[in-house]
């Protein structure tokens, strides 16, 4: 990613890594994304990169000057990026639906 970019709304999912703002990115905005399954489960285990065992779902590589921001972004895996907790508890649903 590099300079001035919004990135909004986009579905990442199944990749090496999800979402990545690299060293030198300033000014972006990084809000309402799902990013989730990045590395995906099969490809875990056998990915030697940093970080250790893979990717994640949004990594922010740059440092914490450089005025990137992210908000409502959901995400079970981020470096140096909020994600919000998800409970695991199942999700109860209404009988015939």
């Amino acid at each position: 990613m590099g300079n001035n970019n919004l990135v909004e709304a986009n579905t990442a999912i199944g990749n090496s890594n999800g979402i990545v703002v690299f060293p030198t990115a300033n000014n972006n905005a990084v809000r309402q994304n799902l990013a989730v399954g990045n590395p995906p489960i099969q490809q875990s285990n056998s990915v030697s990169t940093i970080p250790a065992g893979g990717g994640v779902d949004i990594w922010d590589q740059s440092p914490a000057g450089n005025n990137n921001s992210f908000a409502g972004n959901m995400c079970l895996t981020a470096l140096n990026a909020p994600c919000p907790a998800f409970a695991t508890s199942v999700v109860p649903r209404r009988p015939g639906i």
